[in-house]
């Protein structure tokens, strides 16, 4: 093969464009590589279709001219990356390394190679603009960022860190700080934590600390959130992390804490007085209510002695209403407290309810109040304390026969709920609840309808011990009620309080409380 024959074989078969010019910017002679760089079928077309106006390969019109000048001074140049145009209105970049032959002489010519760089350029741009963008966001990020060294040294720092420190600028922080452990942490130990976290888990999450305002040395808290950065090959090379100030919400949690306290604190306080006033008080009812109700006994035969007779009744009751009220205050601050218990046992529902029902039939006969009962006849037994229980459904029940007036109803149900729960409530047709205290009815000491009906008695603390028995049993009680339309109240307990039909682990309790709290 000749050498000619090879030189032409590498012009024709290259992959990267060959080109000779005029210094008047005709071109001369191209390979294929370059024609198809610029858009063309081939080079011949190129050479016919840029022959008359050369200067339209590069999109800077100035751009050849520049290039020119250099290759004058030194005679050659070297990867100048430039954008040119294509035949389809397309662009290009280009690195381009050329020589001049000939060079002085009329014939001198440039000799050159091109390469097509745009998707490397594309590339930089693009890492570019990713960088500025993080550059972005780390200097005007709200919270603090940092990047630092292993052993401590602040490395980076952004505009918000610096003001979390104490400084105008970054750099003010960057220079004054030599080791993280020692100026910062008011724990020094706080620091190798950190390290220890970091090097387990590969980051940290929330890592709080007190630590010094690095200028002014005033104490702070800050949350920190980190990454251990390291080398291709495995080992630590840096921390890069965020920095928040949690100050305030440290010392409002604190004030919580300290507010928590006293309200603890004023919690036993009252429960004891109230424990200790409560046997105080219950000691002297206990002889009022026995020798008002043995006068009682004593002049009840005697026809002189009738009002005598009255007077003792009305003291025994009035004492009995007392010692109920007692016993209410002393119940909700137990459950208030979170003290109170229940005492757990297999419970007959239906039992119970029958047992209100019989309990409170008299009063209801006075009130010319209808009592109805309505349980199938497989309601099955629950867990839970048997006098709580009988509690919440006298306390239902006693409600709406004293706000029932004369002619209405009040019926007592339950029923299994087709979740697996079970849910038993009270309904009346008495004179109902508005709607704005319906939201309050549960609230304690809370007294609605006092005017609108007649004169209550109690403490208003029923229905929310009864909402606390409730929830104790891991229940919900529910309320619905419409003025002049009645009420009904809902007691849901979940599946798991419902006793399987085969369940005798426990004795079924039978026997009511003596005396349950009223309402």
């Amino acid at each position: 093969m000749k050498p000619e024959d090879f030189h032409r074989i590498v012009f024709e078969s290259a992959d990267i464009g060959i080109y000779m010019t005029a210094l008047s910017g005709v071109l001369m002679s191209v390979n294929e590589a370059f024609a198809r760089m610029m858009g063309f079928e081939s080079a011949a077309t190129l050479l016919a279709e840029t022959a008359a106006n050369p200067g339209t390969l590069y999109c800077d019109p100035t751009r050849r001219g520049r290039l020119l000048k250099k290759i004058r001074a030194s005679g050659h140049l070297t990867n100048e990356v430039s954008e040119i145009n294509r035949r389809d209105g397309g662009r290009v970049w280009i690195s381009e390394s050329a020589s001049m032959h000939g060079m002085g002489t009329d014939n001198a010519v440039l000799i050159g190679t091109v390469i097509d760089i745009t998707e490397l350029v594309a590339s930089q741009q693009a890492l570019r603009t990713a960088e500025e963008r993080y550059r972005g966001l780390f200097e005007n990020a709200v919270d603090g960022t940092f990047i630092s060294s292993l052993d401590g040294k602040m490395i980076s720092a952004n505009q918000a860190l610096a003001r979390i420190n104490g400084y105008e600028t970054p750099d003010e922080l960057i220079t004054a700080v030599n080791n993280i452990a020692v100026e910062w942490y008011v724990d020094p130990k706080r620091r190798s934590e950190f390290v220890a976290l970091a090097e387990r888990d590969g980051f940290v999450r929330n890592f709080e600390s007190e630590i010094y305002r690095h200028k002014t040395r005033e104490r702070i808290w800050i949350a920190e959130t980190a990454r251990l950065v390291r080398n291709p090959n495995g080992t630590p090379s840096h921390f890069e992390g965020t920095v928040v100030d949690v100050t305030e919400r440290k010392n409002f949690e604190r004030q919580l804490m300290l507010a928590r306290r006293d309200a603890e604190s004023s919690n036993r306080a009252k429960t004891e007085f109230l424990a200790s006033m409560s046997h105080e008080l219950r000691t002297p009812l206990n002889a009022i209510m026995g020798f008002s109700e043995l006068i009682a006994m004593m002049t009840r035969a005697d026809a002189q002695e009738t009002r005598v007779h009255e007077y003792a009744g009305d003291i025994h009751a009035s004492a009995r209403i007392l010692f109920r009220l007692i016993e209410e205050i002393l119940d909700y601050s137990k459950l208030e407290s979170g003290k109170a218990t229940i005492d757990e046992g297999i419970v007959d529902l239906a039992e119970i309810m029958q047992q209100c029902v019989t309990m409170l039939s008299a009063r209801a006969a006075k009130g010319d109040i209808r009592l109805h009962l309505s349980l199938p006849p497989d309601l099955p037994r629950v867990r839970g304390d048997q006098r709580r229980l009988l509690q919440i459904v006298l306390n239902l029940l006693t409600n709406a026969v004293k706000f029932t007036p004369a002619g209405g109803q009040v019926s007592v149900s339950a029923a299994r709920e087709p979740g697996g729960g079970l849910i038993f409530g009270v309904a009346d047709t008495g004179i109902g609840i508005s709607a704005r205290d319906v939201e309050r009815i549960f609230e304690p000491f809370v007294q609605v309808n006092r005017s609108a009906f007649h004169q209550q008695e109690g403490t208003g603390l029923g229905l929310a011990i009864c909402r606390s028995l409730v929830e104790l049993h891991q229940g919900r009680i529910e309320i619905t009620s419409q003025p002049g339309q009645g009420t009904h109240v809902r007691v849901l307990l979940p599946a798991s309080r419902v006793a399987p039909a085969d369940d005798s682990s426990r004795p079924v309790v039978r026997q009511a409380a003596a005396d349950p709290a009223g309402s």
